[in-house]
């Protein structure tokens, strides 16, 4: 993770293209993912793909079978957010290429008899040889279950550290507010190739280039989409009537990937965003 970002390859280099997978909501999410990444990662060249899989796991959360799965299928990093420590097998042996937030208070962090598992943030190989893509995750303002540090002052140094190594810098901002996101955009447009707003879970057509940087104020998510949040319609309902959550019923209808597409040129700075939605078939399998 320390060592110098070599010179990038001279005529060979033209693009890099980079999928982010919006959030996986249960399983779902992960049929989805598997019935379109192989074909959309060679249909669009991808170099390296990011996976949002914060609630891959029963709608809440990412266990380590389900991290491995997802890595299978074509994931080179995958992130998490709020619910990073939900699932116990993943806390107690953690995957190296599955991200929390790194923005996590450092009285936490370095803890010795507490110590949180895992990177907030880590450099990447790609598919093109000595291209390298530095992945981070962090957390919005107003999560209250965890003690985080300012986004707005963590960033700006941790980016200048990564340019050491890659200017290949694309960051899951994995927020509430669409102000914050938008703040920590025209705060950092510039000194990034990308952040990518996640957790919302409902896909937003405000994705454009900042100063070199692609930012987007939510992805999206992949799963159902006739469902709140992914989640199953009718539970959800009745937890709001009641305040009692029920994550025991998963939706299937109408399934989707949905996500973005980033190209990026041999400086780091973003040259275009798409947004995608990719209807899966035959997906009604509850």
């Amino acid at each position: 993770m320390n060592e110098a970002f070599p010179n990038l390859p001279g005529t060979d280099f033209n693009l890099l293209r980079i999928l982010y997978i919006a959030e996986l909501v249960g399983k779902a999410g992960i049929f989805a993912l598997k019935k379109t990444l192989p074909d959309l990662k060679k249909d669009r060249q991808i170099n390296f793909t990011v996976v949002c899989a914060d609630g891959a796991t029963g709608g809440n959360g990412l266990g380590r079978h389900h991290a491995g799965y997802i890595k299978k299928l074509g994931a080179d990093a995958i992130t998490t957010g709020d619910c990073c420590f939900y699932k116990k097998d993943l806390v107690e042996n953690w995957a190296p290429y599955v991200l929390r937030p790194g923005n996590l208070s450092e009285i936490q962090v370095n803890d010795n008899k507490n110590k949180i598992p895992g990177f907030g943030w880590y450099v990447f190989k790609t598919s093109i040889p000595d291209v390298k893509v530095a992945v981070v995750v962090l957390l919005g303002a107003n999560f209250t279950r965890f003690r985080a540090d300012n986004p707005f002052v963590k960033l700006p140094a941790l980016l200048e550290k990564l340019k050491i190594q890659t200017p290949f810098t694309l960051v899951d901002f994995h927020a509430w507010a669409t102000g914050e996101k938008k703040t920590l955009f025209a705060a950092t447009a510039g000194s990034c190739t990308a952040i990518i707003g996640s957790h919302g879970k409902v896909q937003t057509a405000d994705e454009e280039i900042v100063n070199g940087t692609a930012v987007i104020c939510d992805a999206g998510r992949t799963g159902s989409i006739e469902s709140v949040g992914g989640n199953n319609i009718a539970a959800r309902i009745r937890e709001y009537r009641t305040g009692i959550p029920d994550w025991t019923r998963e939706a299937w209808d109408k399934c989707e990937v949905q996500g973005v597409i980033i190209e990026a040129d041999g400086k780091g700075k973003a040259l275009s965003i798409e947004r995608i939605r990719i209807p899966v078939a035959n997906s009604s399998l509850s």
